[in-house]
């Protein structure tokens, strides 16, 4: 079967990097630029500092400071809407997953027009997006990288999934310093969407040996900072660690795609408005759990990575301590273990079940799932 790799952004990283944001805007030609961020960090001084870098350079600059967690059809369509009448040649998105991916949806809908439905699923975008520069302030979603971009139908209290290479960000910039006030619950969800990401990607029955090494990677620098940044958030050395195992967990899964995690985290998203870093982490031991006899090598390979192998060990049990590596990295950071107790409901949950299936995702898991075998994996999480 033949492999393919994609890493279409160009990345620029470092503490104090986020002044790079006016060479990018310039390589892209821009005369005016469109801010998108969520209102809490509107009312921080990142945007404004971001903005007033450029307006210092000669570009028009507005801010598009309302989009929500989980954005909606019609927030992108709003932020599509303002940078059409400012005239923007290029969309800078401050922010984590919300608005970038908000970002991205309003660049497509700029360009190829239509209702932002029509393009769920994959390889629906016909033309190049207006150019997107990503600035991540937390680390976790690595959509700073990625060819996705998850949206909700509120009308139908469903998530739905864009995903095409043309839609990744022009440019991203990692800067640290812009992630070290992030709050340590936050930090704690993003950071775990980051892990599940790199152990979906290598776990994933499409892996390769590019992907293999940025998610092997990921993994371990995850697994070695997050507990620091969530606790020491001002440690930026933690946290332009997980900034960048953050993105190489991004570009890993471009190529690898991911599984019953995220396939399962959309829903949870969807029906009870759990936060989808939050919904992997309380769901991730158990998937690890599920998927163990199918990928008990790669399992292995990660308590290796993570110095946790003896000399007597065994495959089997070199994966079951990688297993419990990931379940006591949940209890350290407080990520609360069951699912009742982020606001899912019981009686809900054949509903998630019967949603998860229509995920792509579960296309590329290390285990087959039935929907009568993920409802079982819910109820136990439950």
């Amino acid at each position: 079967m033949a492999m393919q790799f994609l890493l279409p952004t160009r990345i620029i990283s470092g503490i104090g990097s986020a002044t790079e944001v006016v060479k990018e805007a310039k390589f892209y030609c821009a005369r005016k630029a469109l801010i998108v961020t969520d209102p809490g960090l509107g009312k921080t001084d990142i945007p404004a500092t971001i903005a007033g870098y450029l307006r210092a350079s000669g570009i028009e600059t507005g801010i598009f400071a309302d989009v929500e967690s989980d954005p909606s059809i019609a927030t992108a369509s709003k932020v599509a809407l303002q940078a059409q009448e400012i005239k923007a040649d290029v969309l800078v998105a401050i922010g984590g997953g919300s608005a970038i991916d908000a970002a991205k949806s309003a660049a497509l809908l700029i360009t190829n027009g239509g209702h932002l439905k029509e393009y769920a699923g994959v390889n629906k975008v016909t033309k190049p997006i207006l150019p997107l520069i990503a600035i991540p302030t937390t680390a976790g979603t690595g959509s700073e990288v990625t060819i996705f971009a998850v949206m909700s139908d509120p009308d139908n209290n469903e998530k739905f999934t864009i995903s095409s290479p043309v839609i990744a960000p022009s440019s991203a910039i990692l800067d640290p310093e812009l992630t070290v006030n992030l709050p340590a619950a936050i930090t704690a969800f993003t950071g775990m969407d980051a892990l599940t990401h790199a152990i979906e990607s290598y776990t994933s029955v499409i892996a390769q040996p590019a992907t293999d090494g940025l998610a092997l990677l990921a993994i371990k620098m995850i697994m070695e900072n997050l507990p620091v940044a969530v606790y020491r958030g001002d440690n930026v050395k933690a946290r332009e660690n997980m900034l960048q195992a953050s993105m190489l967990a991004g570009a890993a899964f471009n190529s690898a795609f991911l599984g019953l995690s995220h396939a399962v985290a959309s829903p949870l998203g969807g029906h009870f408005h759990v936060p989808h870093g939050l919904a992997n982490a309380v769901m991730l031991p158990h998937v690890i759990e599920f998927n163990l006899p199918a990928a008990i090598d790669k399992y292995a390979a990660i308590a290796k990575a993570l110095g946790l192998a003896a000399p007597s060990d065994s495959s089997r049990i070199l994966a079951e301590k990688a297993a419990d590596a990931v379940t006591q990295l949940t209890r350290d950071i407080n990520i609360p273990q069951r699912l009742r107790d982020v606001g899912a409901q019981q009686e809900v949950l054949p509903l998630v079940a019967r949603d998860a299936l229509k995920s792509i995702q579960l296309k590329f898991n290390a285990r087959l799932a039935k929907e009568e075998e993920i409802l079982a994996l819910l109820q136990k999480a439950y």
